[in-house]
């Protein structure tokens, strides 16, 4: 398990590694209207990310696990789920068109837009589910950092300026379609197989992963439009401001999601044995996984305003305060992921969990609005993402708390 993790880490901090190397050297080439407009593309792309992820990488990861002793189901797992994702892709792709056709502000720059799809096309063909649930990540890392090494190059030899900055914005997209394409060529190695799976089958897929999706969406879908909202009501320069500070924070938020992912079938086995077991295993995890993001936002409460004008440059001082107003949040996602993943999810509440989701979201947009009219954008977002995470942690923290002392009596009357 705790390889595993390494393996998962490895491959997600280098997706976050190269960004940041690539992150100061773009702040300093480009205007930062242009720097600002591909933050945006990035995040408005990621909601289609997070449609082609769908619930696949907790549930067929899971799936994989428990049938890893069975070829011929392995086979078939596989196969519904890379359908239902192509599906979702494809899904995706007609719904930008639409949305960019649509929309004034972002029909001059559609190919930007268009061309960033690669990006989620890749990610479609990386069955990290099939490989986490075989734990076999070691087959997929070099391919995925030579892929990343390979845009880092790109950017630093051939961007000098604006004029480069579509292939800026595209070199990392590309790089995650061909690392994509190289993890797909190493499935038979594995012994998996291809085969057209049954309908039934696809059906049963997107089934099971409906309530982790409904939870990526509330809880990443929220971030992610509380971004684009902001860059279609203000000019690319606001949000390069904001973007310079949020990209930290996401390298941060990131670096939750491996341990969360390693750590969520052996949540559901200790669920399985009842909730006291449940119950110790949060406890356990709980503190161990917040306290190093903790430790990050102290430090960049304290430290922002050295290290980001020497890590962007001085045109994004203005972007200290809203990285220290969102320095906490990567600490708060990680005691959210213990209290609701591995307590909630696996434990079966998952009515419970979409009361809390979608409060949590209805107060996101709640939020986002009042402090829209009150106060500059770029804070307004960020003291929204603050606050929809803190809400969060609270609301599962009191779940848990309140179902402990429940079971707790149970079990003393019985």
């Amino acid at each position: 398990m705790v390889r595993n993790a390494a393996l998962l880490y490895l491959v997600q901090m280098t997706s976050y590694l190269f960004p940041l190397l690539i992150l100061p050297y773009l702040s300093r080439v480009l205007s930062q209207e242009k720097f600002g407009l591909i933050g945006f593309s990035q995040m408005f792309l990621f909601y289609f990310t997070i449609l082609t992820d769908y619930g696949f990488n907790l549930t067929a990861t899971r799936e994989v696990a428990v049938e890893r002793g069975k070829p011929g189901r392995v086979n078939e797992i596989f196969g519904a789920v890379m359908v239902a994702k192509g599906l979702l892709v494809a899904l995706g792709w007609a719904i930008l068109w639409v949305v960019v056709a649509a929309t004034p502000k972002l029909r001059p720059d559609a190919p930007l837009y268009f061309w960033s799809y690669l990006g989620v096309v890749g990610n479609w063909l990386f069955p990290l589910f099939l490989y986490q649930g075989l734990e076999r990540m070691d087959q997929v890392v070099k391919r995925d950092i030579a892929a990343k090494l390979l845009a880092l190059l790109l950017i630093f030899g051939l961007v000098r300026g604006d004029d480069q900055y579509l292939l800026a914005a595209v070199a990392q997209p590309a790089a995650a379609l061909l690392c994509g394409l190289l993890v797909l060529g190493r499935v038979k190695g594995l012994g998996v197989s291809w085969a057209w799976p049954q309908w039934e089958a696809v059906r049963d897929q997107l089934r099971r992963g409906w309530v982790p999706f409904l939870g990526l969406v509330a809880v990443s879908g929220a971030s992610v439009s509380n971004v684009v909202v902001l860059g279609l009501i203000a000019t690319p320069v606001e949000v390069a401001v904001f973007s310079g500070a949020q990209r930290i924070i996401i390298a941060l938020r990131t670096l939750v999601a491996p341990v969360s992912t390693a750590l969520y079938p052996y949540a559901s086995q200790k669920a399985s044995e009842g909730e006291a077991a449940s119950r110790a295993f949060v406890r356990r995890y709980v503190w161990m996984l917040a306290a190093p993001f903790i430790l990050c936002g102290a430090l960049l409460l304290v430290g922002s305003p050295l290290l980001l004008p020497w890590f962007l440059g001085e045109k994004y001082r203005e972007s200290v305060p809203l990285l220290q107003i969102m320095a906490m949040i990567p600490a708060l996602l990680s005691i959210v992921q213990v209290y609701s993943t591995y307590y909630m999810l696996a434990c079966g509440y998952d009515k419970e969990w979409r009361k809390i989701t979608l409060a949590v979201a209805v107060f996101n947009l709640t939020l986002m609005c009042l402090l829209l009219h009150g106060m500059r954008g770029a804070f307004a977002i960020a003291w929204t993402s603050l606050g929809t995470e803190a809400l969060a942690a609270l609301l599962y923290w009191m779940f848990y708390r309140r179902q402990s002392r429940i079971v707790l009596t149970r079990e003393g009357v019985n």
